[in-house]
């Protein structure tokens, strides 16, 4: 598997395009924006493109789906628990930036569940905190995972943002985000091997090991 990395400078937003070297399938990872940019490096790559893979519903990271649906027709995949996130402007924080995003995904994600693409196994981690659907996705075969805005090098992700209503046994009170986000790093990432590349949402990629040593948030 080959991996290629596009910043959005506006947010310093990570996006990543995962895709097998030889059958070219491929996922793009949180398409925050410049949707002409990210469909270049696709196109300039022969990568045919199974699914669109979602950490989470912040605009910051969904900002380029628009834009690329109306040429392809790839799936936007997310934890099902997002979709009250991505369906309201102001959950997804589109309206704070006057872009009044909301779209339904194609594809709704299980906790442990695991897609297939290429020659990789892509597994679905339920990380909630930074948002209540919010996940990573652990590739095993080779020893990365994409955290989203659930951890960073050094840091967290933050939890003061409102969350949707608890509504049909889906969500929980604000009051429990940075508790819930917490427990989501300690018992779904930081039970993957030490040596596992952490390729965050925003700034540099580390490590599990690194990060259970010395990330102040976490530490304990």
């Amino acid at each position: 598997m080959q991996l290629l990395q596009h910043v959005v400078q506006a947010m310093d937003q990570n996006v990543y395009i995962y895709f097998d070297e030889n059958s070219k399938e491929g996922v793009i990872i949180d398409p925050g924006d410049d949707a002409a940019q990210i469909i270049d490096i696709v196109e300039e790559n022969g990568i045919k493109v199974k699914y669109i893979l979602l950490t989470h519903g912040h605009s910051d990271h969904i900002g380029a789906i628009p834009e690329i649906k109306e040429k392809y027709d790839w799936p936007v995949a997310a934890h099902a628990w997002e979709v009250p996130v991505l369906e309201d402007e102001e959950a997804n924080l589109s309206a704070m930036f006057r872009r009044d995003m909301s779209f339904t995904p194609d594809l709704l994600l299980q906790d442990g569940q695991e897609l297939t693409v290429g020659g990789a196994t892509i597994r679905v981690l339920h990380t909630p905190g930074h948002t209540i659907g919010g996940v990573c996705y652990d590739c095993p075969g080779d020893g990365i995972v994409f955290s989203g805005d659930t951890l960073f090098y050094g840091s967290v992700g933050r939890t003061d943002f409102p969350n949707p209503p608890v509504k049909n046994g889906i969500g929980y009170p604000t009051s429990e985000n940075f508790d819930r986000l917490i427990r989501s790093i300690k018992e779904k990432l930081f039970v993957l091997p030490d040596n596992t590349i952490v390729y965050p949402g925003h700034g540099g990629q580390t490590r599990i090991g690194f990060e259970k040593q010395f990330n102040p948030f976490v530490k304990g």
